[in-house]
């Protein structure tokens, strides 16, 4: 698995090299881009220049944490589009991105071209079967530890509708989420901009 998987040359200019993503389709290597701390860092920017105003500094370092956004969504766009094993994930939580918000993850992988239902693939399935546990969890299959989670809504139509979690359950046992305060302060505010 190769985590972040950014393309960038020795003097840190973007480059997708498309000769390196054919190396790791034809290897069956996945792929965790780890989109959501980029943008994390976007919106960190914007709620600053809204609470505190735009200073010349504060506008350079937004636009140039958009442009590298950007640029990594393309890139993961383009691997989607050659069939590379894209799935979610991340390494968090530090700096920006917390824990409790690989939802945002999942959605900047259908915002790089996955369908919402690819995306959910993303997350359990696929995932899984990075990390070589497909035969316990990932899906939901007779002989498997029933990790499920009950949400209000279709994350097959909209992705936005993993954030509805009613309930979760590990190992076929509910799990006591914590209160309705403690799961709203977990997930990180888009900005208003």
């Amino acid at each position: 698995m190769i985590i972040h998987c950014v393309f960038k040359n020795a003097d840190d200019t973007d480059d997708f090299r498309q000769d390196v993503a054919e190396r790791i389709g034809e290897r069956g290597a996945y792929v965790n881009p780890t989109l959501h701390v980029g943008r994390s860092g976007v919106w960190t920017l914007q709620t600053k220049i809204e609470q505190e105003g735009r200073t010349p500094a504060g506008q350079t370092a937004l636009d140039d944490s958009r442009r590298q956004f950007d640029t990594r969504l393309e890139h993961c766009r383009r691997m989607i589009e050659m069939g590379l094993n894209v799935i979610t994930g991340s390494d968090s939580s530090w700096s920006n991105y917390k824990l409790g918000n690989t939802v945002y993850e999942t959605e900047c992988l259908v915002m790089a071209g996955y369908t919402p239902t690819q995306g959910v693939l993303s997350v359990t399935r696929d995932a899984a079967k990075a990390l070589g546990v497909e035969d316990s969890v990932g899906t939901l299959e007779p002989g498997k530890e029933a990790d499920i989670i009950v949400v209000d809504g279709d994350p097959t139509e909209s992705i936005e509708d993993l954030w509805n979690v009613e309930e979760v359950f590990f190992g076929g046992q509910k799990i006591d989420r914590g209160s309705q305060a403690s799961l709203a302060a977990t997930r990180q505010p888009r900005p208003d901009g």
